[in-house]
């Protein structure tokens, strides 16, 4: 057995019990790092240890002054005006395709070619794949900051290709920038966040751009819906051209923003990185508070034990067993969400609110519209709920109303809408199941699906953990989109049984599988999953435990000789 009783005791309670049971596969005495020391499964502590360092969660809310939480905050509010770019960008252009000046505009009458239908949809989850690969690569070379300052441009040029779009070329190749402009800022912004955040709040932060999405989205949809009851094509340009408020404001603020701790020490700053870290979770005389120096020698010792073990590498994805099953976990969940119903209704609502019988552009377009409005509530709720039911808990939550409905979906769809006899009721009922299903989703799942991953992965990893896992996503979500039209041609109201089959294989997979990330630093989660990363952690803060100890006896027999 490795040495390993000085760890904290939040982490002895993580990996005992029942919960690990639940979090790590009954196999998982195979996950060892490179030495083969088992370490997820034999974390022992002193158990009359009182001072853990980190699991105290009094120290960032009571011992950090308020000047650095506040200032933690801001930082991250600033960086989350970039908005989460899914929902922005499902909103205005799911709006936009359907709008019938625009159609106009493109020289078609009531909706667009097959061809285009099915790729103008598709091909911003391409742009989106190229956009998070090169963000990797960006983020790791040039640091988060950049890749926030190159996706804010993207998305200037994008929009203002969309805005002229004086046909169908253009439009698919605006699309692709577009992609790759969401691609790069999501990576940038969820990358940051994750490095920057309090273990506790981690989840409220990452979710803050979801709700800036959303507020933008809605604001979208809202003069999506203002312009059915125009005729020219200023109203479409103008819904577009909503995307430059936050782009520029963004531009502007970024010079302001200092790059995370992590990146600076894996540049070799460590002096530039301890002084930021004050800035972030430091006390009112200039100081690192108890838990956040610990978080400070953890963050120093996994890092330095990867470059030096030359854990930095592509091979670092899946060279010992605890590194493939983080690298399984961390990019299947990325796999989830196409399946979801999304794919077949953002881009092709028109269609399926025709196939529910409702035919009527104003209808379709105040639906969108209140959806849009209730995600802004149940963005920010379900932000501040995974923080408090755990990542896993949300997941499953997400997921299994999503198959619930979908069955419902099924079952009506079958029965009643297949027949193409319009029955205004089944439709209404058919169009509120997803409409109360993606507000769950949104909820449960969307605040975590991108948080998840950057919690995974370890520093020297994560910008291109995170750049692999969006490029599987998107190519899921490529394939999910442009085979959607034909599907529904095909399969109809069976469709959704399909998908509902599919995410019911997730959810099997997540609730046997995966491990839990909340309340818990990065480096933990090093020592959670048994990587030689992991090991080097555990040492740093028994070393920093045994300290403080130290101190505390000292302090004590000085105190009692004083008296």
């Amino acid at each position: 057995m490795s040495d390993t009783t000085h760890l904290p005791s939040d982490l002895h309670r993580a990996t005992q019990g029942p919960l690990l049971q639940q979090r790590i596969p009954s196999g998982s005495a195979a996950i060892n790092d490179s030495s083969g020391s088992p370490h997820a499964q034999h974390y022992q502590y002193h158990s009359n240890t009182n001072n853990s360092l980190i699991d105290n969660e009094d120290y960032d809310d009571k011992v950090a002054t308020r000047r650095s939480r506040i200032y933690r905050w801001i930082v991250i509010l600033i960086m989350s005006i970039s908005g989460d770019g899914w929902s922005y960008e499902a909103s205005v252009m799911s709006s936009v395709l359907n709008l019938p000046t625009f159609l106009h505009h493109m020289g078609y009458e009531k909706e667009l070619p097959n061809v285009a239908n099915m790729l103008i949809g598709p091909i911003y989850s391409l742009g989106q794949l190229i956009g998070g690969l090169i963000g990797g690569y960006i983020a790791d070379t040039f640091g988060r900051k950049m890749t926030l300052i190159l996706g804010t441009t993207f998305t200037l040029l994008s929009t203002s290709l969309l805005i002229w779009a004086p046909d169908v070329y253009v439009l698919i190749g605006a699309r692709v920038i577009q992609g790759a402009a969401i691609g790069l800022l999501i990576l940038g912004f969820q990358v940051y966040t994750a490095e920057v955040a309090s273990k506790n709040e981690r989840g409220m932060l990452s979710g803050t751009s979801l709700v800036s999405g959303n507020l933008f989205s809605t604001f979208a949809a809202a003069i999506a819906f203002g312009v059915t009851y125009t005729t020219g094509n200023w109203g479409w340009r103008l819904s577009l051209a909503v995307s430059f408020i936050p782009s520029v404001v963004l531009l502007m603020l970024l010079p302001f923003v200092p790059e995370t701790p992590r990146y600076h020490y894996q540049k070799g700053r460590e002096a530039k990185a301890r002084e930021v870290m004050v800035r972030f979770h430091g006390t009112r005389d200039g100081k690192l508070t108890a838990a956040s120096e610990a978080e400070f020698d953890a963050m120093i010792a996994a890092i330095k034990y990867d470059q030096e073990a030359s854990n930095i590498g592509w091979s670092a994805f899946v060279n010992t067993p605890a590194a493939r099953f983080r690298t399984f976990c961390a990019l299947s969940s990325q796999l989830i969400w196409p399946w979801a119903g999304q794919s077949v209704w953002t881009y092709y609502f028109g269609r399926v609110y025709r196939y529910a019988g409702i035919t009527e552009d104003h209808t379709s377009f105040a639906i969108n519209l209140a959806l849009s409005v209730a995600m802004i509530f149940t963005s920010l709720g379900g932000s501040w709920l995974c923080d408090r039911i755990g990542r896993r808990f949300s997941f499953l939550m997400g997921i299994g109303q999503a198959v619930a409905f979908m069955l419902i979906q099924w079952v009506l769809a079958v029965l009643y809408l297949d027949d193409g006899e319009r029955n205004y009721l089944i439709g209404y009922v058919f169009v509120g199941c997803y409409f109360v299903s993606q507000m769950l989703w949104v909820a449960f799942f969307s605040p975590v699906v991108y948080l998840y991953i950057t919690e995974l992965f370890p520093g020297p990893l994560r910008a291109r953990g995170f750049a692999v896992g969006n490029a599987i996503s998107m190519l899921a979500g490529f394939v999910a989109l442009f085979t959607a039209t034909p599907t529904m041609d095909a399969l109809k109201g069976w469709t959704w049984l399909l998908f509902a089959m599919i995410e019911f294989g997730f959810f099997v997979i997540i609730f046997f599988l995966y491990p839990e990330t909340k309340g818990r630093t990065l480096e933990e989660m090093e020592a959670v999953l048994g990587t030689g990363a992991g090991a080097a952690v555990e040492n740093a803060l028994g070393d920093q435990e045994h300290a403080t100890n130290s101190s505390a006896v000292t302090t004590s027999l000085t105190s009692t000789k004083t008296d």
